[in-house]
């Protein structure tokens, strides 16, 4: 039987493989744009500066897009070189403007294309409103584990809150200021264990062991793209060992819009040829609905509109982890020279027991001491001139750090999709989506801790940033688990179309704080394994 899995991010790509090892014929539908090569392999990012042909539109776009305007609610933006997000002015852009700023990739490989290479599992606090447990996703967990390399520590404070979690490289080297950290969280490491508050090193997809032509060589230039392939990207390993199943086909250039139905069946698929914008139909026996939770979602509500109009334009929820960024300054690592190289993303993560009810246990942060970034944002904030802030700035550059914190979501009435334009062939989407205030005293509590865990190892904090809802890029919860018909089961099955699954985040029916990645590949995995072909 043909089975077909829509979208090549860590869900599709993972289903896909999962389905050719049972066997199967597998059809990868996908949009399929591809970025340029990145240029310059071994070269550092200050390196880059003095040998790319033309820097100013590399670093900063051709028409300065690249440049963050003082007011902007961002202190960084992905590269305008970077070619792998859909922009609102793309034909293939189907979202309204609302408070909620989604990002989109139709890239092979996804949003992974651009990811933070943070990996965690989903224990079972986590899981605790899911239909399954943390057994029952531990063998594709597992599997996971095999294809995506992950670095970090055997064993560290973090580690009853990384189970799942199997490293297979070392860890990323640390930064002369995450070793200064490191040493002063040592020193009162029981004060804060006893406060619930604990410090290690990440857990990353990244190939580290030197002995691997791929491995990072710190070039400092993660967020600008890994010429070295080191940072997991679906793209380059999972689709490849895919393509090694002779029952195996990549098609690119599909948009897909929605399904066809009879009898509770998705009897075909319809979908845009990009390179002609046609709209086309083929029939299909199974189906995988693994375009990201935006993206399914909208699928999902396109067929709704077109099979099932009585059930109404909306999704059961919309999730996304609200992100709140603390800037410090370590003070013993001022006037510190930088470091000539280093891993660009975070190297050091912070993990705390939460004590507010109705919430996970764990609340997850990235530590990051800067490296290599474009730092106007953070000079144009100095209450100073622009040249005096420059000078102050690389003084004490760094000493410069940042806890982003990732606070967790469920399904609440009102945050959801909505099919907006229910006549159109691509009918637009409107994310509807507000914090609710159960989650604004959970930041404030959880905020607060951190602004004292950081005094105490001997930093200032500088402020509180809070960015949009969408900015997290982590999404769920657009067909979830659940009951009725908008909802799947505890394998993923569609409750309503019997031969279709949601095998991506969509299905998630809540969002804990940990990184979502390794999940999806589990969750993509654990659905193929089991579906009923």
């Amino acid at each position: 039987m043909k089975c077909i899995v829509v979208g090549s991010g860590v869900s599709g790509a993972h289903a896909a493989l999962t389905l050719l090892e049972r066997g199967c014929n597998v059809e990868l539908w996908d949009v399929g744009r591809e970025e340029p090569p990145f240029p310059q392999d071994g070269v550092t990012f200050h390196e880059l500066k003095d040998i790319v042909e033309d820097p100013v539109s590399y670093f900063l776009g051709e028409c300065l897009e690249g440049i963050i305007e003082p007011n902007a609610p961002e202190l960084l933006r992905y590269p305008p070189s970077r070619d792998f997000l859909v922009s609102r002015s793309d034909p293939l852009w189907c979202f309204l403007d609302t408070n909620f700023v989604p990002y989109v990739s139709y890239a092979k490989g996804g949003l992974a294309n651009g990811w933070g290479a943070n990996v965690m599992a989903f224990d079972d606090d986590d899981l605790s409103c899911w239909p399954i447990s943390f057994a029952d996703l531990e063998p594709a967990y597992r599997k996971a584990s095999k294809r995506i390399p992950v670095s970090g520590p055997n064993e560290d404070d973090l580690s009853p809150y990384c189970r799942g979690v199997s490293p297979s490289q070392p860890p990323v080297k640390l930064s002369t200021a995450d070793q200064k950290l490191m040493v002063a969280y040592a020193r009162i490491r029981k004060q804060f264990l006893r406060r619930g508050i604990r410090l290690g090193r990440a857990r990353l997809a990244v190939v580290t062991d030197q002995r691997f032509e791929n491995a990072c060589d710190y070039c400092d230039r993660c967020l600008w793209g890994c010429p070295k392939k080191a940072i997991y990207n679906p793209a380059v390993t999972t689709l490849a060992d895919c393509r090694k199943h002779s029952g195996f086909r990549y098609l690119p250039n599909r948009f897909v819009l929605s399904l066809e139905t009879d009898d509770n069946r998705a009897t075909s698929i319809r979908y845009m040829d990009t390179r002609t914008g046609q709209i086309l139909r083929e029939t299909c026996h199974i189906v995988f609905l693994a375009a990201g939770a935006l993206g399914t979602g909208s699928i999902f509500l396109r067929t709704l509109n077109r099979t099932r109009p009585d059930l109404g334009p909306e999704t059961v929820g919309l999730l996304d982890t609200a992100v709140v960024k603390l800037p410090y300054v370590l003070i013993r690592n001022i006037g510190a020279a930088a470091d000539a190289r280093s891993f660009q993303f975070n190297r050091l993560i912070m993990g705390l027991e939460n004590r507010v009810e109705g919430w996970p246990t764990y609340m997850h942060g990235e530590v990051l001491h800067l490296t290599s970034l474009l730092y106007h944002p953070l000079i144009e904030r100095m209450p100073f001139g622009s040249r005096t802030s420059k000078n102050i700035f690389f003084s004490i550059k760094a000493a410069l750090g940042v806890v982003t914190l990732f606070f967790p979501d469920r399904i609440e009435r009102g945050n959801r999709l909505v099919l907006a334009e229910t006549s159109e062939p691509m009918g637009k989407v409107l994310p509807a989506y507000e914090d609710i205030s159960a989650k604004e005293h959970l930041v404030n509590r959880v905020v607060s801790r951190v602004h004292s865990a950081l005094r105490r190892l001997g930093c200032i904090p500088r402020g509180v940033f809070r960015s949009r809802p969408g900015a997290g890029i982590h999404y769920a919860g657009t067909v979830p688990m659940g009951e009725g018909p908008k909802c799947c089961d505890s394998q993923g099955r569609s409750n309503l179309f019997s031969n279709v699954y949601i095998a991506d985040g969509a299905a998630f029916p809540s969002l804990p704080s940990k990184s979502m990645t390794l999940s999806l590949a589990a969750h993509a995995t654990r659905v193929a394994m089991k579906a009923d072909l």
